[in-house]
């Protein structure tokens, strides 16, 4: 007891307190705007219309629009409240604490999914509103901008990119010499084949199952006598830009989250998709009969080729996206970390936890790179997803179903699929959960403004006080 009255109880307290890690999250208090008219309130439901239907192009979860579209209104001093599912939302801003008043307005959902360099610009637009009030012209100047911008490469670069998608897939699935000249030649031509049906709006329904066709016939007819490998092997590689991983994925994790009319109807759009490869699978298989092999098939390549696929699907990324040059080294080291994460947690425990892990290991990643190199976490968020690609496990085994009659082993393989999404969803949940992120709360309404000594306070400024949480 003495010993202990000679220490300082206090002092030690102290010091693990300070020991222990700070939170990073924040909680800032924007005064409440007073006296606003109808047509601004008007104009502000619009602007957050627009740029809650570009988030959910640029691959957005549904809570995370609401969450951006609160935030937004909340920094022009206004309560916000959202229906958001994939095809359109709801946005109504105004009016007092139970919903009542306001304006609302609603937006479709419409065009092809973003490029990454317009992903980046338009989340550099939703940060800075954010942060500050922008005026109303300036937001929807960039909108119009970002929705205009060209893409940074040449066509022939753009299939190219899919070239390098291809054969990346490819050779993480099955990696031989000859394999990998059938993948080039097969993604040359659907890649050349997209970059027409972009261009033709009217065919963009029709795409996935003339491409489908396309690739079994080809391979069927070619696979055995010049590259002496099975077609089976050739025909999800090219099929790359068709499958809908990221859809599966983000429609667990909305039905996770309590999501559910935004789940499944992702996961309704991702089924069709799927749907529509393999009849197109099936038409191919009918079109033309498998021609026998014309020799022995050739040795399968060393361990090293899935690491110089997930390098070939970085590389392919970025041409065939359109990224930002400046992303180049995130995004390698990202997908890299991803597919050593995935294989290290799959050799201790199996393939369930090796998917939990990488998707755990995503949101976190993401964020510190968008810390540290100012990129926006989607960049790199979007194209890990595809490297887990869920969406070949499935198309893989809808058409063992519908064109081998394999009802076993397609179910086998759709069952996979299924634990595969779900653990990759669970694993982006937890990984999400563990951030602390800034909170945008309105506060009692802004006292009116009085004359300073030296000068009057900006017009249209509001206030904003931050309270950091310990």
């Amino acid at each position: 007891m003495r010993l202990l009255s000679r220490l300082d109880v206090r002092g030690l307290a102290r010091r693990a307190a300070a020991l222990r890690p700070r939170r990073r999250g924040k909680t800032v208090t924007v005064p409440e705007a007073e006296a606003t008219g109808r047509e601004w309130l008007r104009d502000l439901a619009a602007l957050l219309c627009e740029l809650g239907s570009e988030l959910l192009r640029a691959g957005e979860r549904t809570a995370e629009v609401e969450r951006a579209l609160h935030d937004m209104a909340a920094r022009y001093g206004m309560r916000a409240r959202s229906f958001v599912v994939p095809t359109g939302l709801f946005v109504r801003v105004g009016g007092g604490p139970d919903g009542r008043g306001g304006e609302l307005d609603f937006a479709p959902v419409e065009g092809p999914d973003l490029r990454l360099d317009q992903v980046e610009a338009l989340q550099s637009l939703v940060e800075r509103m954010r942060t500050e009030e922008v005026p109303f012209e300036d937001a929807r100047r960039s909108l119009r901008e970002l929705r205009a911008q060209p893409e940074r490469f040449s066509p022939a670069a753009t299939i190219l990119g899919y070239i390098l998608l291809t054969v990346g897939l490819g050779a993480m699935r099955h990696a031989t010499v000859p394999a990998v000249i059938g993948y080039a030649v097969l993604g040359a031509g659907v890649g050349l084949l997209r970059l027409f049906g972009d261009r033709l709006p009217a065919a963009r329904t029709a795409l996935p199952v003339v491409a489908a066709i396309l690739v079994t016939a080809a391979s069927q007819q070619w696979a055995g006598p010049l590259l002496h490998e099975a077609p089976t092997v050739l025909y999800i590689p090219p099929l790359i830009a068709f499958l809908p991983g990221s859809a599966l994925t983000l429609g667990a994790i909305e039905l996770a989250t309590g999501a559910a009319l935004s789940g499944i109807a992702r996961l309704a759009g991702a089924a069709n998709v799927l749907l529509l490869l393999a009849i197109g699978i099936l038409v191919g298989t009918e079109l033309v009969s498998p021609r026998p092999s014309g020799g022995p098939a050739s040795p399968t390549l060393g361990p090293w080729a899935p690491w110089v696929g997930v390098l070939l699907l970085g590389f392919g990324f970025l041409l065939y996206f359109s990224a930002p040059p400046r992303v180049t080294g995130w995004l390698l080291g990202a997908l890299l970390a991803e597919r050593f994460v995935q294989s290290v947690a799959s050799e201790f425990a199996g393939a369930t936890f090796g998917a939990f892990a990488a998707g755990m290991l995503l949101p976190p990643m993401a964020k510190w790179i968008a810390r540290h190199s100012h990129i926006p976490d989607q960049v790199v968020f979007l194209p890990c997803f595809w490297l887990l690609v869920p969406g070949a496990v499935g198309l893989t085994s809808i058409s063992e179903i519908i064109v081998a009659g394999d009802t076993g082993g397609g179910l086998d393989s759709m069952v996979s699929m299924v634990i595969t999404v779900a653990s990759i969803a669970m694993g982006v949940l937890v990984g999400a959960g563990i951030q602390r992120r800034p909170r945008l709360l309105l506060g009692a309404p802004a006292p009116a403004a009085t004359p300073e000594p030296d000068g009057a306070a900006e017009p249209g400024a509001r206030g904003a006080t931050a309270d950091r949480q310990e």
